[in-house]
């Protein structure tokens, strides 16, 4: 009787053992994506935010990586979205050419820096005409952003217009 509750007592320490194995698994993700974060896709959360900001508003991306030398560009935004190409304009926002942030003519975003990625949100306004898209840039602080010539809006006038302002991630 003595050898089975001994043997009893080897397999609930394994038992707890594995559990508690199995909790710090569970843990250390848990801290991994608190401290790393998810590298979200910047397509993907600026398709999300001209979705939910169209035809007229203002939304706020999280957090996400624009990968090196990959840019995002009107097309890509168009693809992903059920607006135009000519919708789109896209400025350097709180970012300087320094930075390695590149807008182009305003048709594209690229991260052309020295590290592998770089972690950015983005502010995105849309609205239906250029008259009030130049209304709501003026509102923001001139100081904070470049937004380039945006303020005379898109080619064709009529058509959703949005602006992608990069800014710096809160966290």
């Amino acid at each position: 009787m003595n050898q089975r509750g001994q043997a009893f007592s080897v397999f609930e320490l394994m038992i707890a053992g594995v559990v508690a194995f199995a909790i710090l698994m569970v843990l250390m993700t848990v801290i991994n994506s608190i401290v790393v974060g998810n590298d979200a896709d910047a397509l993907t959360e600026i398709s999300t935010a001209v979705e939910t900001a169209s035809p007229s508003g203002e939304v706020t991306t999280k957090t996400f990586v624009l990968q090196k030398d990959i840019a995002i560009d009107s097309p890509d935004l168009a693809l992903n979205t059920d607006l135009d190409k000519e919708s789109f304009i896209f400025v350097m926002g709180q970012f300087e050419d320094t930075d390695g942030i590149e807008v182009g003519e305003g048709d594209f975003l690229k991260y052309s820096g020295t590290s592998p990625k770089k972690r950015l949100a983005a502010k995105v306004i849309c609205k239906q005409t250029n008259e009030d898209l130049s209304n709501a840039l003026s509102r923001l602080d001139s100081s904070k952003y470049d937004l380039g010539s945006s303020d005379s809006g898109c080619a064709e006038d009529g058509i959703v217009c949005c602006v992608i302002i990069p800014i710096k991630p809160t966290n």
